[in-house]
């Protein structure tokens, strides 16, 4: 059966400021549940992903359980809110301010809590401003050691439920402490958590300068990749654009390797679609995916085993173009 296990984060379909303009382009901020129900009426998204803030209304989480049991829309992760004020300015789960450490895994077990009654896959964290901007200003040693300690509590605290660590090589701050899969990997080992694992983005991929394809096989070969983000940017940034805008070819092969290694969970749709009317947006985006699933699934993945083996990369990108652009032959020349 082709791959589709495609899912949203829900809240940037709402409205989407940027330092330019905070209020965002939108005349009209959707609240969540309109956006949930017009994506969910599209009928292309398998689940949803929602974001923990701390400071939801009472009755918030069971008003949220009963829209998305009514639309059959499971929750996959749901996320960590350690970055977005101004108490997390210096750093989260690594601050070197103890109390304010202590308030992200406070704030984090509250997640996991909240996660559970929910029925998640798991929790994802992105930890945004965790990091450092310039030289002579952090002691890197205090700070990892600090983020390892974090980290193991969460994961004991979770009780084998998955906990996503999801890498960003740069933005808000200038280094980010969990910069790219790797790092996490480490993480891993040095925690000596097997709940703990990635939530891979691929824009925070291609905008660090690193390869997809590498990164998805990597994670993949560690049992790691917990959850996949979707997005596009033209490398120098991580743009957050419609899925299938800019790259062809690196989100084809990342399909091949979904495949290929059977990944086993959900493939969200991670845009900021500032002046885009939103849904649409999300729409194109898995309408675009489900095409790379339909050309990998055209060529299959031992053609293309076969096809990487035989090493001529001419050949190999022919077939693609013809997969692709629907061209019949393309299974002559495998």
């Amino acid at each position: 059966m082709a791959f589709d296990r495609f899912s949203f984060i829900a809240g940037s379909l709402c409205q989407s400021g940027c330092r330019f303009l905070r209020s965002g382009y939108k005349e009209r901020t959707m609240p969540l549940d309109e956006a949930i129900d017009k994506m969910a009426a599209r009928g292309l998204a398998r689940g949803v992903e929602l974001h923990y803030g701390g400071s939801e209304p009472e009755g918030h989480w069971e008003k949220q359980k009963r829209q998305l049991e009514e639309l059959d829309l499971p929750l996959t992760y749901l996320n960590t809110w350690i970055y977005g004020e101004r108490m997390w300015r210096y750093g989260a789960l690594s601050a070197a301010d103890p109390k304010v450490r202590r308030m992200a895994v406070e704030r984090s077990k509250r997640t996991i809590d909240t996660a559970r009654y929910m029925g998640a896959l798991g929790v994802g964290i992105w930890l945004g401003q965790d990091g450092f901007d310039y030289a002579f200003q952090t002691d890197y040693r205090a700070q990892w050691n600090a983020l390892v300690d974090s980290l193991k509590e969460l994961c004991d605290y979770a009780e084998g439920m998955p906990i996503a660590l999801e890498p960003k090589p740069r933005e808000p701050r200038n280094r980010s402490l969990i910069d790219n899969v790797q790092t996490v990997l480490l993480l891993r080992y040095m925690t000596g958590r097997d709940n703990l694992g990635i939530t891979l983005d691929t824009g925070h991929v291609l905008a660090g300068g690193q390869g997809l394809g590498t990164s998805i096989s990597l994670a993949l070969s560690e049992n790691a990749l917990y959850n996949l983000h979707t997005n596009d940017n033209y490398g120098a940034w991580d743009d957050d654009m419609i899925v299938g805008s800019v790259r062809l070819n690196e989100m084809l092969e990342a399909f091949y390797l979904l495949e290929k290694y059977e990944y086993p969970g959900y493939v969200s749709v991670d845009i900021f679609p500032y002046r885009e009317d939103s849904i649409d947006a999300v729409a194109e985006s898995i309408l675009c995916m489900k095409d790379y699933v339909r050309v990998v699934d055209k060529l299959g993945v031992e053609g293309i085993d076969a096809l990487i083996r035989e090493g001529n990369v001419p050949k190999t990108l022919g077939v693609i173009r013809r997969a692709v652009f629907g061209k019949d032959e393309c299974h002559e020349l495998l």
